[in-house]
């Protein structure tokens, strides 16, 4: 016990005697709002570490997001990502740290998959997913389940900015362009426009008796949009403390929300040529209502999140407290 002692005394400084301790041993300056600059700068080097060896697919990604529009959204899911964990920011340091060997065969399998899909699968996005599990092995093997617990969803969250292959993003999209094109064939034909739908394509007759006909493309599918409210949806739900069923019935509500404002979006473009004004229809609001459209989608995201919040959480508290002015009532004797 003396010989331990001595090796780890306040002369030498902590001993640092597996690959855990980097950022586990206790470090002079750590505080419950920090955690030392020396286990700062040793996070930083198994951080570049890890950057180092996925660098080749990251550059991957940063291509992808440059030049598919489907998928620009992905640069600002990693500071999405971050800004989850800086909310949670109090309770990542309060967390009890400490070793933990499952996230070893998770790191492993993580590094195997990644070896595997890119030879002989050779599929970029099952390699990309890899990296998420690599990050959440290495943190849960460092820290701890605890720890583990507060950053999985942050962590996976970065799936949300991986390109899926072409095959399944046609398998999603094709529906939901003949969704969009039905439905709005559907509300057009209400107010009397002389319309036909074939799949996704429309034949629609103006006011004017002018025929024109339009292709409901993968661009105006939503999958654009859903990608990108589903990491909002997921945010929202990480973000503020609720109950778990509220969480998945708000993440669950993007895809009609989503639908919704697309339909709407299909509807409002093929009015366009009902009215004789092709070219608003071409360009104008091609564009424009995929951007206006956010808004209205943004906004029915936040009213369920209050409706949930005001009609349930509120409640529970109220009959916490009704409970606590009975207490004593019950508790007293009877005469």
């Amino acid at each position: 016990m003396n010989e331990h002692t001595d090796q780890t005394g306040p002369k030498d400084g902590p001993r640092v005697s597996s690959l855990a301790d980097l950022v586990t041993v206790s470090t002079p300056g750590a505080s419950a709002h920090g955690i030392g600059l020396q286990s700062a700068l040793k996070i930083g080097v198994l951080a570049g570490l890890l950057l180092a060896l996925n660098f080749w697919q990251v550059q991957t990604l940063v291509e992808a997001w440059l030049k598919d529009a489907n998928w620009s959204h992905g640069f600002i899911i990693p500071l999405f990502s971050l800004y989850l964990l800086f909310s949670r920011r109090d309770e990542l340091f309060q967390a009890p740290k400490r070793v933990c060997l499952w996230g070893l065969p998770i790191l492993v399998g993580s590094l195997l998959v990644m070896a595997l899909a890119f030879y002989p699968v050779q599929n970029n996005w099952i390699s990309q997913l890899s990296m998420t599990g690599m990050i959440f092995g290495l943190v849960l093997y460092l820290a701890g389940p605890q720890v583990a617990k507060l950053t999985w969803l942050p962590i996976f969250y970065l799936a949300l900015g991986m390109p899926i292959p072409g095959s399944l993003y046609q398998r999603i999209a094709y529906p939901l362009q003949e969704l969009a094109a039905m439905s709005s064939a559907f509300l057009l034909q209400l107010f009397g426009v002389s319309m036909e739908v074939t799949a996704s394509h429309l034949d629609v007759t103006s006011i004017t008796g002018v025929h024109h006909g339009l292709d409901v493309a993968e661009a105006c599918s939503g999958v654009r949009s859903l990608m990108a409210f589903a990491a909002l949806g997921v945010a929202m739900a990480y973000i503020e403390p609720r109950p778990m069923w509220q969480r998945i019935i708000l993440v669950v509500a993007v895809l009609p929300i989503t639908i919704a404002c697309n339909i709407l979006r299909v509807t409002l473009t093929a009015t366009a040529f009902v009215v004789d004004k092709a070219e608003w229809g071409q360009h104008v609001m091609h564009t424009l209502m995929g951007m206006v459209l956010l808004v209205p989608a943004l906004g029915m995201l936040l009213l369920l999140s209050w409706l949930m919040k005001s009609l349930f959480t509120e409640e529970e508290v109220e009959d916490d407290e009704d409970a606590g002015e009975a207490g004593p009532e019950v508790q007293a004797p009877r005469t």
